[in-house]
């Protein structure tokens, strides 16, 4: 496994990992808060991510982006940002994605380890990231605590109006 930065060629072999990496989450999501409100909150997931991505990999912002590419084809990432903070600044995982055929393998924490001894190069004196507390998040929760993360749970609440 070879961890490098993006290239503009990427973006499509990235989109597609990214949606079938997150597919199963989302349907857990569908589950829990029914179709109505899935479809008015994330019924666009799949354009979103698109879009997301496009932005995070775009020329002149301020997101880092890190590829685990495996045999010359994306495998994996991990994109981050940096923040101010009290003490020094902080680091953000802003998105963490594997290919659903290397999950399991010790990519995902090879992204981590990497992306945060990266934000720790560039002085950050902190990391965190969020994800969810469905059952469907369950592989990732369990990846950021092995990594070490102390988890501070919080509750989102959603309702259609």
């Amino acid at each position: 496994m070879l961890l490098r930065t993006f290239h503009a060629d990427d973006l499509e072999a990235l989109i597609d990992l990214t949606v079938r990496a997150f597919e199963p989450i989302q349907d857990g999501i569908r589950h829990q808060l029914g179709n109505e409100l899935f479809a008015r909150q994330n019924g666009q997931w799949r354009q979103d991510y698109r879009d997301t991505l496009a932005e995070l990999t775009g020329p002149g912002n301020q997101h880092r982006f890190l590829v685990a590419d495996l045999d010359g084809a994306p495998a994996g990432y991990a994109a981050w940002s940096t923040h101010p903070g009290p003490a020094g600044p902080q680091g953000e995982i802003m998105l963490l994605a594997v290919d659903p055929r290397h999950q399991r393998s010790g990519l995902g924490r090879a992204l981590i380890d990497a992306v945060c001894e990266a934000m720790r190069t560039a002085g950050c004196v902190v990391v965190w990231m969020g994800t969810g507390g469905d059952e469907a998040h369950t592989s990732a929760r369990a990846a950021y605590a092995t990594a070490g993360f102390i988890p501070l749970p919080t509750v989102f609440y959603s309702r259609v109006l």
